[in-house]
């Protein structure tokens, strides 16, 4: 009967250190992507972080969502980690050795609205970029 008290005990105790250390926290981190290479860029290095147990990024506003463990990063790790990959993270700025090797559509920056609605993203001062 002790054993088995014994065994329960161990048993609570371990199942309550488990409990704990899956505890997870969310941050909000703005890029400065701009395309579908960069979304692809993300995905395949951002859920592979240290601590980072899941991750999305919207395209439509530059803001990545990334769910991570604190006792293995924190969010300015995170950010750090964004920046060597060539891209902005909220103050933390891209790496710049990263960012001139990224590919050219990576580098520039996002349309504004009116930008957006015309498809030009190269637009200045009301000329067109020669696309269309």
């Amino acid at each position: 009967m002790k054993k088995l008290f014994l065994i329960a005990i161990i048993a609570i105790m371990g199942f309550g250190a488990t409990a704990q250390s899956t505890t997870k926290e969310t941050v909000v981190i703005q890029t400065n992507g701009v395309c579908k290479t960069c979304e692809d860029l993300f995905a395949k290095n951002v859920p592979y972080f240290k601590g980072v147990t899941d991750y999305s990024y919207d395209a439509g506003t530059s803001k990545m969502t990334v769910t991570y463990n604190p006792k293995k990063t924190t969010p300015d790790e995170i950010r750090k980690g964004i920046s060597k990959l060539g891209y902005d993270a909220d103050n933390v700025k891209a790496d710049a050795a990263a960012r001139a090797k990224l590919p050219a559509c990576c580098r520039v920056d996002k349309p504004t609205k009116t930008e957006s609605k015309t498809g030009c993203s190269n637009q200045k001062n009301g000329s067109h970029c020669g696309s269309h």
